[in-house]
C-alpha cells in the first residue's frame, strides 16, 4: 500500500488526508486479518457477512468522497462483495487512492458548502468528509474486528495492543 501522490487544495484537506492515511494502514491490517476461508460468516441473521462488511469498508470511503465532492447526497446501492479476500483488499486500496485524489482536490468553498441529507437535515461538506469517510470507516472497522475474533482469527493492534498483537512488546 502506498501513500497517494497528491497535493491537497486546502490545509483542512491536507490534515484530513494525513490522518486518513494513518487510519487506512490500520484498516488494511484489519481487512488482511480476516480469515479468507470464512468470508461467509455472519454473527447474526440480521448482520452482513464478513465479506459484505469488509467490502462496505473498502468501497464506502470513495462513495462518500464522491458525495462530498458533488455537494449532494445520492446513495448508491452497495455492489456485491468479491469472492476473495485479496479482491476485497485490492478494492480497498483502490478506493482509498481514489478517495484521496477526490478529497485532496476540494476547495475551501466546496468544504464549506452545506450538503442536504435525507430527512431534511444538512451538513457541511467538511463535516461529512470527517464523519462519512473517516469516522464511518473506523466504526465499521471496529465491527469487523469483532467478526475476526468470532471467526477464530487474530485481531491486529488498532489503537494499542489486542489480545493477539502487542506493538509495544
Amino acid at each position: 500500500m502506498s501513500a497517494p501522490a497528491i497535493t491537497a487544495a486546502t490545509p483542512e484537506a491536507a490534515r484530513f488526508l494525513q490522518i486518513f492515511g494513518v487510519e487506512h494502514r490500520t484498516t488494511m491490517n484489519v481487512l488482511q486479518a480476516l480469515p479468507a476461508d470464512k468470508l461467509d460468516f455472519k454473527p447474526h441473521e440480521r448482520h452482513w457477512t464478513a465479506a459484505q462488511l469488509a467490502w462496505h469498508i473498502a468501497t464506502s470511503q470513495y462513495v462518500v468522497a464522491r458525495i462530498v465532492a458533488a455537494g449532494r447526497f445520492e446513495m448508491e446501492p452497495q455492489t456485491p462483495a468479491p469472492a476473495s479476500l485479496q479482491e476485497i483488499v485490492d478494492g480497498a486500496e483502490n478506493c482509498y487512492q481514489k478517495a484521496c485524489e477526490t478529497l485532496g482536490a476540494l476547495t475551501a468553498e466546496q468544504l464549506a458548502a452545506r450538503i442536504p441529507l435525507p430527512g431534511g437535515r444538512s451538513m457541511s461538506a467538511s463535516s461529512l468528509m470527517w464523519s462519512g469517510v473517516l469516522f464511518h470507516q473506523i466504526h465499521h472497522r471496529g465491527q469487523l474486528s469483532i467478526y475476526i475474533r468470532l471467526m477464530g482469527g487474530k485481531v491486529p493492534s488498532i489503537y494499542g495492543p489486542s489480545a493477539d498483537e502487542n506493538p509495544f512488546a
